[in-house]
């Protein structure tokens, strides 16, 4: 894992809170280090060749603000039963220079041709700016079904980007 820590992408404040263990089986951490390797450091080479070429971008660095969940975790902040963040398969980032549209719109045209199972742009503004981006290399099943969302008050839809 070059861009992203074990600890980062486990980090959890409501666990610390709730006193929940969030340490992954053994199969949730290859499955964290297959996505970062696959999925989550690719993205984060092509964000920085983004940030690089755009001058005034600031730096490409990522913040994950949900990664891993174990099942009671994911429960108790109120995830879907199906999360892939159960397994080790989703995080959702925020880059830390701010730039939420332009983080998003590299995602579409960095997974176009390549395999995953998300990307939902979540939690959209009237203007289509993201509060951060949901990135899923499989689903809990290993599905991998290339679906672009966006979530606006609530409701996904099929992204239009």
């Amino acid at each position: 894992m070059k861009h992203f820590t074990m600890a980062e992408l486990t980090r959890s404040a409501t666990a610390q809170r709730l006193g929940l263990d969030n340490t992954p089986s053994a199969e949730h951490r290859a499955n964290i280090e297959m996505t970062v390797h696959e999925l989550l450091d690719p993205l984060r080479e092509a964000w920085a060749v983004k940030c690089a070429n755009n001058s005034g971008w600031g730096t490409p660095a990522l913040r994950v603000s949900s990664g891993y969940r174990g099942f009671r975790l994911n429960r108790a902040v109120g995830g879907s039963e199906t999360s892939a963040h159960c397994v080790g398969f989703a995080f959702d980032l925020v880059p830390l220079n701010g730039r939420l549209k332009e983080f998003r719109d590299c995602c579409v045209e960095f997974l176009r041709g390549r395999d995953f199972d998300q990307l939902i742009s979540e939690d959209e503004d009237a203007a289509g700016v993201p509060a951060w981006i949901h990135v899923g290399y499989k689903n809990q099943k290993g599905g991998q079904r290339r679906q672009l969302l966006s979530m606006r008050a609530g409701r996904y839809t099929p992204m239009t980007a």
